[in-house]
């Protein structure tokens, strides 16, 4: 059986009323990758600051997901550490050929958001990501600290001189369930959504639980959740 065979892969994002209330996008990006031999999963959170950081965060999504499926291609428990790296490279790159079009101000208009991404290989699987969020990897939950002043890293923090390295949150040769989301998820909302056993008929339930938690008032900042789930 394939990788996509044997996994749910699933993603979901709403606006969180903050958002709402000042007729603004949400500022969050996800994207899903359903290879044969590979799946992941990846978030990303836009700067608040940012008057469109809702533009970098979605092409960050579709960026990741692509450079995803190159770097980790054939990759093994020994090599998805630097294959985590040249994902961040890679979007540094393309970070900065946007910027190279658009102009120096697109960094903070824009091009400011942090990821968090899971991907599972045959021989491997691993949790990485820039910025903060929370991650879920077979039932525990690490969130990470957006540090002083809510201000996280960013990856194109790196087009200013700073030097970019992915967190790598977990390694390991195998993975059931892992679930990567932005900080409007807190931790207990997170194991209610990916403990749901309907997205094994159909993935596209967890938005519409998304959608159900945010009308009950659940989330003030947008709010995205990516799942991969090994089908029992």
């Amino acid at each position: 059986m394939t990788l996509s065979e044997s996994f749910v892969v699933a993603a979901g994002t709403v606006t969180g009323r903050d958002h709402l209330r000042a007729k603004r996008d949400g500022q969050d990006g996800c994207a899903v990758v359903a290879r044969p031999d590979l799946v992941a999963a990846i978030v990303t959170d836009g700067c608040s600051s940012g008057t469109k950081s809702e533009v970098g965060a979605r092409l960050g999504a579709a960026w990741i997901a692509a450079l995803v499926e190159d770097a980790f291609a054939g990759a093994t428990e020994e090599s998805v550490p630097l294959a985590a790296q040249a994902v961040v490279n890679g979007l540094v790159g393309r970070l900065g050929e946007l910027q190279t079009t658009l102009g120096r101000d697109a960094i903070a208009e824009m091009l400011l958001f942090g990821f968090m991404a899971a991907v599972v290989t045959r021989d491997a699987a691993i949790v990485f990501g820039v910025g903060d969020g929370l991650a879920s990897v077979d039932g525990t939950i690490t969130v990470i600290d957006p540090g002083p002043e809510n201000a996280p890293t960013y990856a194109a923090y790196a087009l200013l001189g700073a030097n970019i390295t992915p967190r790598i949150l977990f390694v390991g040769s195998r993975i059931d369930a892992v679930a990567v989301a932005t900080d409007g998820v807190d931790a207990a909302t997170l194991a209610e959504v990916i403990a749901d056993p309907r997205f094994d008929a159909n993935p596209t339930l967890l938005r519409k639980r998304l959608v159900v938690l945010s009308d009950q008032g659940h989330f003030h900042d947008d709010a995205t959740v990516a799942l991969l789930r090994r089908r029992s």
